[in-house]
């Protein structure tokens, strides 16, 4: 357990005290024209809302 950092946000979670999930698989942004492979639930949810 440690940090982890989302790509996309760039927000690091601490796992420890913040149990935000992170989804794994191919996620592309459209807008930033880049894909993804791992990204966190609120990422996960704009790009998936779109």
């Amino acid at each position: 357990m440690g940090d982890v950092q989302c790509p996309r946000c760039e927000e690091v979670f601490n796992t420890r005290y913040n149990p935000v999930r992170f989804r794994a698989g191919s996620f592309y942004d459209p807008e930033r024209d880049e894909e993804y492979e791992q990204v966190c639930e609120d990422c996960h949810r704009e790009l998936t809302d779109k």
